[in-house]
């Protein structure tokens, strides 16, 4: 009764409290980085607040704001669905692109405040996601890989994995960038030599913003095929120091930030956290049971003349185990046979000094990053010497150095700067595998370094009377691999973008380019007999692409985007064991790259891209967006066949309304259409000595990827309650992925050995060579999708 009486006590005097908050927001030049005196505008009630450089909210009541700055000269910008919290002062720092100056000499122009993120460089392919943005997506559970699936060009593989591939390109091909500093890792249990793994590590409630360009990628960033993640950082509060704690069924979370100086020139952003998401995996039956820690930081100074320097870092612990008690369907007993035990840790450390010039900026970052990958394997995971199949340990490691500057030339935006990175590599494994030629045992001990270098320049200028902006650039890149990676000319990267306003709403945009990308560490550093055999095929990558697209920004946060694409790749890393490119891996858990190839891969994707966003107005958000496109890499003939990462067609519903009481409730709708398999070789699978080592059927490259997977739909769903105290506040949250349980993605049948009393496979000719004895197989069909519910409470103080 006393703990009732406390509640109803709690709830009924809600409305007494104070329940505000405050914000300082930083206006500088989005170019130079300089501090601009402006005015913000809360857009709901119209009252405006003004500064030289920092403009203070004060006394707002919790709640979500969106706010309209501006500055005389420059381009009106949007601050969109920024949650205020009762007792704390948040920083957020807002960059405004700088008007011609024919457009500030029109008088009575009224501009319309941007609220969707577009750059000189990159007119087309470029959205902006707010962190709001991603922790309200249905579906996401607070992951940014998992929220951008609601926009155009993006596809998954798995519902539990962030297996992602951009306009038809394969995982490897997406880079990951904060704060101006590469982060190779963002995944737990991250696929070596690809991107993707089953959980991202980074901390989403430290992150302002994220920029995802799935094309038209700035100069200044080396090694982008399909896609590019920007993730901002944001500020530190400044009153004092502040604590956040989230405790979920899939994992529990600590942070804090705030002030570590008494002038609050120095501030900070701490996390850690630890995986419950072994123990959500074991109660939902599953039979692998992944967890993980990882932590995230950044230190930051703020000197008097606006220079700012600044360090960051993250790393991740990741460990695997097989849930025995697994419900011993066929499909269970499957993956336990087959999937290695895989534990990682990783880690990047970054520093970054921007000091403000007299005409622009310079930004100077240093960063160091480390990947230990192992994997072990016994054959029906009894762990005796001569069932030994995976035995694998590989580190990868980079120092890199960037220095980056912005200047003005008149009416011209410059961008110019250098990198260069110097890796080692080190594999000692001893493995088994089933290729198509055969049975290989691999015992290679590679040790490699490695140094990268870079340049690029990039330059933007407005024409007819700001109508027409135009960005053209370049870069080159060499590596010392080899002869054929050292000359950075024969690596001339060249690219142009063009933003044409038809009028105040429609815009028609264009950008062509050629990218580079050196393939992986695990195909570099492949070794036989000591040596490097891949030293002498291997060169970059090439990806030539074209996208061109119309915008429509209307009322009410409307904006309207359709685009085309095409991309053709050249000199594509290709496996000389299994005859296929190495274009259709990278979806899975495992290593990629680590096999004898040469450069022989060809390819080509296009499609058309459709969106209509609309960021939260009268309490309501959505997306719908849907692709179609084509993907197609060459097999060992040389003819184009489709990829494996060849979706048809994908579309996607996201959306959702805050109500009353502060609830927020929304959903999401996924459907994609089968993915390309490649189709067993039963005949040799089911052969003793084949099994033994694969642990499982094996593909027939020779018909590669020639059947399709199921069309796959799915519905996810959120919905979160907010409780505003005087000096905290309480959100409960429910986030339930694929709530109907859809279709397993793949057709191909689950095969398993048909087993005697004892567990052992029933040879159907025991009398027969040993090379040619044959099990017997046991067929079925794969399991259903298994929805996942995620809850928990998030306490902010």
């Amino acid at each position: 009764m006393k703990f009732k009486f406390v509640i109803i006590f709690l709830i009924s005097t809600l409305p007494f409290f104070a329940q505000t908050g405050s914000i300082n927001i930083n206006v500088v030049d989005d170019f130079s980085k300089k501090p601009l005196t402006s005015t913000v505008t809360i857009i709901s009630t119209g009252q405006q607040f003004s500064g030289d450089g920092n403009v203070v909210l004060a006394d707002l009541s919790a709640g979500n704001y969106s706010f309209q700055i501006g500055a005389t000269g420059y381009q009106n910008q949007s601050l969109n669905d920024i949650a205020v919290i009762p007792n704390q002062n948040l920083t957020f720092s807002v960059g405004l692109q700088k008007m011609a100056v024919r457009e500030q000499e029109i008088e009575g122009l009224v501009l319309k405040a941007k609220v969707y993120k577009t750059s000189p460089e990159s007119p087309v392919s470029l959205r902006n996601i707010t962190s709001e943005e991603v922790q309200k997506n249905a579906g996401s559970n607070r992951d940014i890989s998992k929220a951008i699936l609601s926009l155009p060009g993006v596809g998954t593989t798995a519902t539990f994995r962030n297996d992602l591939f951009i306009r038809g390109g394969s995982s490897a091909e997406n880079k990951f960038y904060i704060d101006g500093i590469e982060v190779p890792v963002i995944n737990h249990f991250q696929t070596q030599g690809a991107s993707g793994g089953p959980r991202g590590l980074i901390t989403i409630d430290f992150i302002k913003d994220v920029d995802f360009y799935s094309g038209a990628f700035p100069a200044k960033r080396n090694g982008t095929l399909s896609s590019l993640f920007e993730f901002n950082l944001k500020q530190a509060r400044k009153d004092k120091m502040g604590y956040k704690a989230i405790l979920g069924l899939d994992d529990m979370q600590l942070m804090m930030d705030g002030p570590l100086s008494k002038d609050q020139s120095w501030s900070g952003l701490f996390s850690v956290r630890k995986s419950n998401l072994q123990l959500l995996f074991k109660a939902i039956d599953l039979p692998f049971l992944p967890s993980y820690y990882d932590t995230t930081l950044k230190v930051s100074k703020k000197f008097k003349n606006g220079n700012e320097l600044y360090f960051i870092g993250l790393g991740a612990i990741d460990e695997f185990k097989f849930n025995e008690n697994a419900e011993p369907t066929l499909y269970n007993l499957t993956l336990i046979e087959r999937l290695p035990v895989s534990p990682q840790w990783n880690y990047t450390l970054g520093a970054g000094y921007r000091h403000l010039a007299e005409n622009g900026n310079w930004l100077f970052t240093w960063s160091r990053n480390m990947l230990d990958n192992q994997a072990t394997k016994y054959y029906r995971n009894i762990e005796t010497p001569e069932n030994l199949l995976i035995d694998y340990h590989s580190q990868e490691s980079e120092n890199k150095i960037r220095a980056d500057r912005n200047f003005r030339l008149g009416d011209f935006q410059m961008s110019s700067g250098a990198n260069v990175n110097f890796a080692t590599y080190f594999n000692d494994s001893n493995l088994k595998a089933i290729t198509q030629s055969g049975a290989v045992a691999d015992q290679y001990l590679s040790e490699m370094n490695l140094a990268q270098y870079g340049f690029y320049l990039q330059s933007s200028r407005k024409f007819l009377e700001s109508k027409l902006e135009l960005s053209a650039g370049f870069r080159v890149d060499g590596s010392d691999y080899s002869g054929i990676t050292s000359n950075p000319l024969e690596q001339f990267s060249p690219r142009i973008s063009m933003k044409y306003q038809l009028s105040d709403q429609f815009a028609l945009n264009l950008n062509g380019g050629i990218y580079y990308m050196l393939p992986s560490y695990t195909a570099l550093g492949y070794a036989q007999n000591g040596n490097l055999i891949n030293k002498n095929s291997l060169k970059y990558i090439k990806n030539s692409q074209i996208v061109g697209g119309v915008e429509f920004n209307g009322n009410n946060n409307l904006r309207i985007t359709a685009e085309t694409y095409y991309k053709k790749y050249k000199n594509y890393p290709f496996s000389l064991r299994n005859g296929i490119s190495l274009a259709n891996l990278g979806g899975d858990f495992g290593v990629v790259g680590a096999e004898p190839l040469d450069s022989r891969g060809v390819g080509e994707t296009y499609g058309i891209e459709l969106l209509a966003q609309k960021r939260t107005v009268n309490d309501f958000y959505g997306i719908a967006s849907y692709t179609f496109g084509h993907s197609k890499f060459s097999d060992l003939n040389g003819d184009l066949k489709p990829s494996s990462w060849d979706s048809r067609h994908i579309l996607s519903l996201t959306g959702g309304k805050y109500f009353s009481r502060n609830w927020n409730i929304g959903a999401r709708f996924r459907l994609q259409s089968g993915l390309p398999e490649t189709p067993y070789d039963l005949e040799k699978s089911q052969l003793v000595n084949v099994w033994n080592i694969a642990n499982a059927p094996i593909s027939d490259y020779i018909l590669l990827n020639s059947q399709r997977g199921n069309l796959v739909h799915q519905l996810d769903i959120r919905a979160e309650k907010k409780w505003i105290f005087n000096k905290w506040q309480m959100t409960f949250y429910v986030d339930v992925v694929n709530v109907y349980g859809s279709k397993n993605p793949s057709r191909l049948p689950v095969i398993a050995l048909e087993r005697d009393t004892n567990g052992n496979g029933i040879v159907t000719n025991p009398d027969a060579p040993q090379n040619e004895q044959i099990y017997q197989l046991n067929y079925g069909e794969a399991d259903r999708s298994t929805p996942l519910p995620y809850f928990g409470f998030i306490f902010e103080f």
